[in-house]
């Protein structure tokens, strides 16, 4: 089984039924004591990873460490939050589900995908056929609902005076703004907002939405300022995340436990300020080889030019590199979700 050739602890004994969907398999492999996950591209062709508990929970940690200490001294245990993303109960989707941590560092959360989301309808539901059209039309009057239930969140939130964190796929929150445009309104949370985005920065098949200018909407429209809106970098095949400083919105890299690098087109590594493939060792992979060459192209800097953090940092932005699809947890949610939501 492919899974055995990839993970590096002993595999738990499992019956496999000849009809058993893929979520079904990586359900018996998770209730025995594996987390496995999985993202894909564009193609619907999915990457799984099979983590032990103990790479998940360092995952887990890694996010929340990272944003947080970004982010602080915003943070408390007392802020209500709202989680752009699958329920990470319902779901194998790795960025639905490493997201449970956001669940143990605040006290409330709500969730805008709150059912189950599988690999099957994903694949179905990014795939231009029939089906897929089915699937995304039965869809949009639920996903409709879901920008008017986060609307009226916020709404009570800020005439209660409720310090609110925002996390998850940008483009959710790009529809809620676009509605809110629509209807006049606006809010200013100032210093009561914050906001955590992750990859995902297609809005529409052909636009994309330079980071730079979502956090201009989100102050304009939310009152939240642009220190407060950070955005991270991470992928299902690594555990480590690299998160905006406020200061000049530099991606840090986690240097205690990431060596990343950038490679050029021959696999070599270039000099700090080039640009090429970004590609990391991960130490905190415990449960399969995690030394990684991504599709994502972008330009490491020795050090911040715009705070004293002593880590290199990547350019604000990341991109795929030519000929590379389209992949992540994220961009899955918009080609399932952003047809409907951007009617």
């Amino acid at each position: 089984m492919w899974l055995a050739t990839v993970y590096t602890g002993e595999l738990p004994n499992i019956v496999v039924k000849k009809n058993d969907s893929h979520d079904e398999i990586i359900n018996k492999f998770n209730d025995a004591g594996l987390v496995i996950s999985y993202s894909s591209g564009t193609s619907g062709i999915h990457t799984f990873i099979p983590r032990d508990q103990r790479t998940f929970n360092s995952a887990e940690y890694g996010i929340a460490k990272s944003l947080i200490t970004m982010l602080y001294p915003f943070w408390e245990p007392d802020i209500n939050g709202y989680l752009f993303m699958p329920n990470p109960f319902k779901t194998n989707v790795f960025a639905g589900k490493v997201c449970s941590v956001y669940f143990d560092v605040i006290k409330d959360v709500q969730v805008a995908l709150d059912r189950e989301l599988t690999a099957d309808l994903i694949q179905a539901a990014m795939q231009n056929n029939l089906k897929g059209r089915i699937i995304r039309y039965a869809m949009q009057r639920e996903n409709k609902k879901m920008i008017n239930r986060i609307i009226n969140w916020i709404r009570k939130n800020y005439k209660e005076g409720n310090k609110v964190g925002m996390v998850g796929a940008p483009f959710i929150l790009y529809f809620v703004m676009e509605e809110l445009e629509r209807n006049g309104e606006s809010f200013d949370f100032g210093e009561r907002g914050a906001v955590g985005t992750g990859g995902g920065w297609k809005i529409y098949e052909d636009k994309r939405l330079p980071v730079k200018e979502f956090r201009e909407k989100v102050e304009k429209l939310l009152g939240i300022p642009p220190e407060n809106c950070l955005d991270l970098y991470g992928m299902v095949e690594g555990n480590g995340w690299m998160v905006h400083c406020p200061e000049g919105h530099y991606l840090h890299v986690p240097t205690t436990y990431y060596h990343a690098m950038v490679l050029d087109e021959n696999g070599e590594q270039v000099s700090y300020g080039e640009k090429g493939r970004f590609a990391f060792l991960d130490g905190l992979a415990t449960s399969y080889p995690s030394f990684i060459i991504s599709g994502d192209e972008v330009r490491m800097l020795e050090h911040c030019p715009a705070c004293e953090r002593e880590t290199p940092v990547l350019e604000p932005e990341v991109k795929r590199a030519k000929g590379d699809e389209m992949r992540g947890c994220a961009e899955e949610m918009r080609r399932v979700l952003s047809m409907d939501l951007g009617r």
